[in-house]
Order: structure tokens, then sequence, then C-alpha cells
């Protein structure tokens, strides 16, 4: 069973490692401190109420605007105590708008990416909520006892969408390539079809019991706040690397709300 992946937490090494050097750089070490704390509790009370995005955006909002205070108030003192020298005041504005620019980019090569980004997602689904339960065929023979085209006709049938996906890679052995979709909350899945290629060959038929290419698929539905996300998953068993196998998924859904 596929693991959902949970809401990105603030590592307990590495990401506050720079907003605190950063501060260090403005700020005396009980300001640092004192801030610092504030940071990761506002980050960690935005993480449960508003999820992983808008935490990481505040708390980013929030590290540039400790910086700017702080050294906001150390400019204002360096001008009253340096309006006569203005080639030092020069310098220590200089120093400090690189500083902080410095800590800015930094700051943002280092967030990773959130989960849906990575998983391939277009937007943020919202918080997850649960499993949907697998009320649809998946990975079926493309056709019935009766040789009817089976596939053709929950592909095609009135008022379906079809959403085709395929592995951009090669399905290695021992490994496994997971593709991600994201569809309405309003959207019934009616059927998931499946099949796998090597090299340029035309694609071949891959059911339940397994994929001629030694391949196996697998499949999660879930559930979240803003829409049903579908992981597609295909995994190998004895598929050797020179065969470059692919996966390919077929999805038909109809959307039980559709807009006028």
């Amino acid at each position: 069973m596929m693991m959902t992946p949970n809401a990105p937490a603030l590592p307990a090494a590495g990401l506050p490692l720079f907003p605190r050097l950063c501060l260090t750089l403005v700020a005396s070490t009980h300001e640092v401190e004192d801030r610092m704390g504030d940071l990761e509790e506002s980050y960690v009370n935005a993480l449960a109420s508003l999820g992983p995005e808008v935490a990481l955006r505040r708390y980013r909002r929030d590290i540039a605007s400790s910086i700017l205070a702080i050294a906001y108030r150390r400019l204002e003192s360096l001008i009253l105590l340096r309006f006569l020298d203005r080639g030092r005041l020069l310098v220590s504005m200089v120093v400090a708008a690189g500083a902080f620019a410095l800590c800015c980019g930094t700051l943002a090569a280092l967030v990773p990416p959130p989960w849906w980004a990575q998983a391939g997602l277009p937007i943020y689904p919202g918080q997850f909520r649960g499993f949907n339960p697998p009320d649809y065929p998946v990975c079926q023979a493309w056709t019935d006892y009766q040789g009817n085209n089976r596939m053709a006709r929950d592909l095609y049938r009135r008022g379906v969408h079809v959403l085709p996906i395929a592995t951009q890679d090669a399905v290695r052995s021992g490994a496994g390539r997971n593709l991600s979709v994201l569809l309405p909350r309003t959207a019934k899945v009616v059927a998931i079809y499946c099949g796998t290629a090597r090299q340029s060959a035309p694609i071949e038929e891959c059911s339940r019991g397994g994929c001629d290419a030694g391949a196996a698929p697998f499949i999660e539905d879930s559930a979240y706040a803003n829409g049903r996300v579908l992981t597609l998953g295909m995994a190998t068993r004895s598929t050797a690397a020179e065969d470059h196998v692919t996966g390919h998924f077929w999805v038909a859904w109809q959307d039980t709300n559709p807009s006028p």
C-alpha cells in the first residue's frame, strides 16, 4: 500500500539555520532567539490550520519582515551616530543590503518544492481526507469473454472524459514509477485501463493478473479537500533495463455535477 504524502514539516536542521544566520547579521543574540521562537511557533500553527503551502509562504514572509524590521532599527541608529560620516554610512547600507539579498536567495533555494509539485500535480489539492473505495474496474482485460471491445465501450461512452497518462521514462527493473493526476471533487471514475510498451513497439494489454512486459500496475485513489488525486504506479519484476518498458494508463471519469 502506498503511503500518502504528509504535509511537509519544518526540518529540525537545515532550514531554520539560515533564518538564524540572517537574523544574526542584524540582531543581538537575545533578539535572534526570541524572534526564532516566534517564527517557529507561528509556522506550526499555520501548518495545522492552513496547510503546508500557506504555512511555508507565511514562514518566509515573516522571516523577511523580521530581518527588515531589525535592520531598519539598526539603520536608524547608524544614521543618528554617523550622519556626519556619509562614507561609513554608505558602506554599512551596502553591506546590509548585500547580506539581506544573500540570505533571501539562500532561503529560496533551500525550501524544497511541495509534495504535490514533486508528484506532478498542477495545484495544491488541499488537506488529505481519506481513501476513496475502488468502486470501478481497474486494469481489466481490454476485451470481454465474447470478444467485444470492453475498453472502447468504457472510454467512448457518452459524457465520459478520458485522461491518457504514460511514464516519461522507462520503468527500471526492481523499481517503480508513480504518476499522480488531479480530478475534480465531483469526478466519478468509470474505469482505469492499463498497458505497457517496449521501445517503439505498440502498447500491449496489461490486466490485473500482470503484464507481458513483466510489470505490475498499482493504483491509489485519495480524497483531498480541493480534489481527487489518483496515484498510478508501474513496477517491474523481471524486465531487463534494455527493454525500455513504459507504463500507460487511461483514466475514464464522469463529472457528477457538470457545469452548464
